[in-house]
């Protein structure tokens, strides 16, 4: 081993233990108005999944509505007769202090709450596959928050994405003219059901509900960081090793 390679070994082992610090990656909304899908994925509860964005106390603070498509051109979305490398659409449309019908395994919650100056939506789970490629509808944000209104989108380090209101403000409870606001992403992995978990938050409560979940991508067990640190010891080691043998006669 060279004394390059076993340096090497411990420039990525250090640089594997300093990225687990890495802070939350930027990602540049795609307008969703400007997107042509296909055929959106028919599951276990029909096109779209609907449910309640759910605070606590069992009260919804309004609806969350999802679905999930495939690129332009197909005419029926079937993930297991789509070929490789498909891209999946997943969107999810997000109105606060409004109830519109769930789907049978999700319940009605008896209490609706207005839910007001909503600013941030996101996953509670993995982006599994996610291309870097998310959204928004910039006309439903400015039609909710105002002609300034803007979203920003991190992917967080757990591999969640968080849209988080940057420009307008006042996206509330409008029961006559509901302020609905369509947030997407894209990923390679189809959807497994409806156990994704979806959040939406103001400053001062929260509510959770149901969405489509994507497959989860098989991932090879890595070397520890501390074996590549120890590999990289090592074949330090024994370059110093043969530098002192060499020295000596």
């Amino acid at each position: 081993m060279t004394s390059k390679l076993a340096i090497a070994l411990i420039a990525i082992s250090v640089f594997d233990l300093s990225a687990k610090g890495v802070s939350a990656a930027s990602i540049t909304p795609i307008n969703l108005d400007d997107l042509t899908l296909g055929a959106t994925i028919t599951g276990p509860v029909g096109p779209t999944v609907d449910a309640s964005l759910i605070n606590g106390d069992g009260n919804s603070l309004g609806d969350l509505t999802s679905s999930v498509s495939c690129p332009i051109g197909f005419l029926s979305c079937v993930p297991p007769q789509n070929p490789p490398g498909t891209i999946y659409t997943y969107i999810h449309k997000v109105t606060p202090g409004v109830e519109f019908p769930n789907d049978p395994p999700f319940p009605q919650p008896d209490g609706l709450l207005a839910f007001d100056d909503v600013n941030q939506f996101g996953l509670e789970f993995k982006a599994e596959g996610f291309t870097g490629v998310a959204g928004y509808s910039f006309g439903e944000a400015k039609q909710a928050l105002g002609s300034s209104g803007e979203f920003s989108i991190k992917l967080d380090q757990d591999g969640s994405l968080v849209w988080s209101v940057v420009g307008g403000s006042d996206w509330s409870t409008n029961s006559d003219t509901p302020e609905t606001i369509s947030f997407f992403w894209q990923t390679t992995q189809p959807p497994i059901g409806p156990f994704g978990r979806f959040t939406a938050k103001n400053d001062t409560q929260s509510g959770t509900g149901n969405g489509p979940l994507p497959l989860a991508v098989p991932v090879p067990e890595p070397m520890s960081s501390q074996g590549l640190l120890a590999l990289g010891f090592l074949g330090l080691g024994l370059v110093l090793k043969r530098r002192i043998g060499s020295s000596l006669f």
